[in-house]
């Protein structure tokens, strides 16, 4: 009788995108309250990529700032959920894999 192992990837495959979303709430924290030498906000911003690109598409003017917090937290949020979503099908594709390896197995 033998057991094969799940690959390590998918018995520790959720530690990835908990501390992105970690990551990303305290940036979020940062973009909605910045100071003024803020490294926190550059960093959210080079974080948010590709959707902090559209601050170029903003107007300059009244409300500027709390336009742009909006749309770079909105694009931390982007990210944490495209990362949570790609870590679920890179589970499903192990799971799959495995139970096909098991089967062939048997």
């Amino acid at each position: 009788m033998s057991t094969t192992r799940t690959p390590l990837l998918y018995r520790h495959a959720w530690w990835l995108p908990s501390a992105c979303s970690a990551f990303a709430l305290a940036l979020v924290v940062a973009t909605l309250h910045p100071t003024e030498q803020s490294i926190l906000l550059s960093v959210a911003i080079l974080c948010a990529l590709p959707w902090s690109l559209a601050l170029l598409l903003l107007d300059f003017g009244e409300g500027f700032a709390d336009r742009a917090a909006v749309l770079v937290c909105f694009g931390l949020c982007t990210n944490a959920a495209l990362l949570w979503w790609s870590t679920v099908l890179l589970r499903v594709r192990f799971r799959d894999r495995h139970a096909d390896l098991h089967d062939a197995q048997a």
